[in-house]
């Protein structure tokens, strides 16, 4: 996705935030709401906890050591190849949005804003990696590029782990079945993200880093755009049948 398109997004997203209705009491409601979401999604373990780790381990140096003692020189020995790293990230992306359509939405509305909301975090986390590898600037471990601190490989798959795990929440299902949803995906974008270290692209830190953004794009932008549902109205007693639909954020 172009750097320009992904701007636009987000710009659009938060427009909607902000100006979705012209009073003072509902654009400070829409602030607040914004605010609760990015600290939900800050203080969120899987937000904090690998920034924590990824900065301790840059910081003490061990950062080198784990990564060197992962990364592998002959692509047969990979744990995973770097095709099955893509079919991980697709197969995390899939989860999301087949728990998206399972959600118990009370119309079909709120279905596909859930499912547009969510399509637009990824594409969100997506056009982050672009923007960090247009300027920002960092050796891969095996030297082949200079992109090495934002990675697709991690960013995406966990903001699609971060996304379930708010569909299953609202599922209708057995508790083990939600926690089975949610190991199934963070295994496949912990597979994701450790090949690209095993194949030198970047180091155990730059995923821990690349992960937590990702967790907390997915759920800043699930919790501040699904707070409220979405109306459909359709008016058939006029001559001309009207139909409006409107997102209320």
């Amino acid at each position: 996705m172009k750097l320009t398109s992904t701007l636009q997004i987000i710009t659009i997203l938060f427009f909607g935030i902000f100006f979705s209705a012209c009073s003072t009491k509902s654009l400070s409601y829409n602030w607040e709401r914004t605010k609760g979401a990015a600290y939900n999604a800050a203080v969120d373990p899987m937000t904090w906890a690998p920034v924590a780790t990824g900065l301790t381990l840059d910081l003490t140096g061990y950062d080198d050591d784990i990564t060197k003692h992962i990364m592998k020189d002959d692509p047969d020995d990979y744990t995973f190849s770097e095709e099955d790293a893509d079919h991980f990230r697709s197969i995390s992306t899939a989860i999301t949005y087949t728990t998206a359509v399972f959600v118990s939405d009370k119309d079909m509305t709120k279905k596909v804003k859930r499912i547009a909301v969510e399509a637009s975090a990824l594409a969100i986390g997506r056009g982050y990696v672009t923007f960090t590898n247009i300027h920002i600037d960092k050796t891969s471990p095996g030297g082949g590029n200079e992109d090495a601190f934002g990675s697709n490989h991690a960013v995406t798959p966990f903001a699609a782990a971060a996304l379930t795990r708010r569909n299953v929440h609202q599922m209708n299902i057995p508790l083990w079945a939600k926690y089975s949803i949610c190991g199934i995906n963070y295994l496949t974008a912990t597979a994701s993200a450790y090949q690209r270290i095993e194949s030198q692209l970047h180091s155990f830190s730059d995923q821990m880093y690349s992960a937590a953004v990702g967790n907390f794009i997915a759920l800043f932008i699930h919790d501040a755009f699904m707070a409220n549902d979405t109306d459909l109205r359709i008016d058939l007693t006029k001559r001309d049948p009207n139909i409006t639909l409107s997102f209320y954020f």
